[in-house]
């Protein structure tokens, strides 16, 4: 978990180190990073870096939270009340993919911490919560009321899904997972729509229940995740 700091001087420090990293991530490669090395180009000491971060996961961690920051202040400005649900999807998917396409590399890291149990992931999962919570609140018509409570929820589930997609998509520019996420937002605003039915509502509860895992289940999923996390050969 990473260590917040409180002061200037503190967070000037942990934004070099977190800025020096992704140098040595990008010339060095991610495995052949270590922390010594990280904070000796920092020109910190070894323990000063680890007060900071306690690994290299948790500076892949800092990234993607801040990452999400990144994409919730673009996207605050942008969901304003009377856009469609599909606009508003739309937009929360797009600025998500334009803030993390420059990291792309680090999709399977990414993966990993968002399966993780980590207080890391936490925080991330509550800053994706509150934005499509926006999308939901700012949509006109409003989605039906009795999906409305959870739509945010799914919605985020679905999005997470989809950065799976993403993580290994090795298409140029990743064109296949961005084609996925362009036709996912009318798929899910008229799924909504017909979720005024029972019959669909029922399967909407259905749906969310199976793509929400237990904390026994995440843990599971969170062990063999280094095992799977394997780029794929381009085809």
């Amino acid at each position: 978990m990473t260590t917040q700091p409180r002061t200037e001087k503190g967070q000037q420090t942990q934004a070099k180190l977190l800025a020096t990293a992704l140098e040595c991530f990008a010339k060095d490669g991610y495995k052949a990073s270590s922390m010594r090395a990280i904070a000796a180009k920092a020109g910190v000491s070894l323990s000063h870096a680890y007060y900071y971060f306690k690994s290299k996961e948790d500076i892949v961690a800092q990234l993607l939270l801040n990452l999400r920051r990144e994409q919730y202040e673009q996207c605050s400005g942008m969901l304003n009340e009377g856009n469609t649900l599909e606009a508003n999807i739309r937009a929360v998917l797009d600025s998500g993919v334009e803030a993390l396409a420059r990291y792309h590399d680090f999709g399977p890291a990414f993966l990993r911490l968002m399966l993780s149990r980590d207080m890391g992931n936490d925080e991330i999962w509550r800053i994706e919560l509150e934005l499509w919570e926006k999308v939901v609140a700012g949509s006109r018509p409003l989605p039906p009321m009795g999906i409305r409570r959870d739509l945010p929820k799914f919605l985020l589930l679905v999005s997470r899904q989809i950065f799976s997609a993403w993580a290994f998509d090795q298409s140029p520019q990743q064109r296949r997972s961005r084609l996925l996420m362009k036709n996912m937002a009318p798929v899910a605003a008229k799924f909504a729509v017909l979720c005024r039915l029972p019959v669909v509502r029922s399967l909407f509860e259905d749906v969310l229940a199976l793509m929400d895992p237990g904390p026994a289940e995440l843990a599971e999923a969170a062990e063999s995740t280094p095992a799977q996390l394997r780029r794929p050969k381009a085809s």
